[in-house]
C-alpha cells in the first residue's frame, strides 16, 4: 500500500509540472494582511479574512482573472499574514503596490457594526496570483 501511495504522489506532481509548463501557469495564492493593531477577536479576524478572500474571488471572476481556474484546481492556497505597526499607512500602500503591479487586490473597511469604527481598514486581499508575484509584496510579514 505505502508504495502505490507514493507512485501515486509522484504521479501527481509530475502531471503538476507538466501541467505548468504547458499551461505556462505556476503556482498560484492568495494572502490576505491583517491589522493586529486594532486588537480585533479571534471571531472578528476570521471574518475580516473571509470578507478578504471573497471579495478577491468576485473580483478574479468580474475581471476574468486568468490565474483564478488554477488557483482554484490546486487546492486554493490561503495564507493569512500579520502587520502591527504603521498599518493603515503601510496596508494602503501594499494595496497600490499591488494594483500598479496588476494584481487581483482588495482593502477590507469594517461596516462599524461590532469592534471597530466604521471605515477602518482592517486588511488588504491580494491574489491569487503568481507565487512570486505576490511574494514580492509580502514576504516580509509574518504568519498570523
Amino acid at each position: 500500500m505505502y508504495i502505490v501511495t507514493v507512485i501515486i504522489r509522484f504521479v501527481i506532481s509530475m502531471l503538476k509540472t507538466v501541467l505548468t509548463k504547458v499551461t505556462g501557469f505556476e503556482s498560484t495564492k492568495m494572502v490576505i494582511i491583517i491589522r493586529t493593531d486594532l486588537k480585533m477577536g479571534r471571531g472578528k479576524i476570521a471574518s475580516q479574512a473571509a470578507h478578504a478572500a471573497v471579495l478577491l474571488y468576485q473580483s478574479s471572476i468580474e475581471t476574468s482573472n486568468p490565474h483564478l481556474k488554477w488557483w482554484l484546481h490546486t487546492g486554493q492556497p490561503k495564507i493569512v499574514l500579520k502587520i502591527d505597526t504603521n498599518c493603515d499607512e503601510a496596508l494602503t500602500n501594499i494595496y497600490q503596490k499591488a494594483k500598479d503591479l496588476n494584481l487581483n487586490t482588495c482593502m477590507v473597511k469594517d461596516a462599524g457594526r461590532t469592534q471597530i469604527d466604521t471605515g477602518t481598514l482592517t486588511a488588504v486581499g491580494i491574489g491569487p496570483n503568481r507565487k512570486e508575484d505576490v511574494e514580492k509584496l509580502t514576504s516580509n510579514f509574518k504568519l498570523l
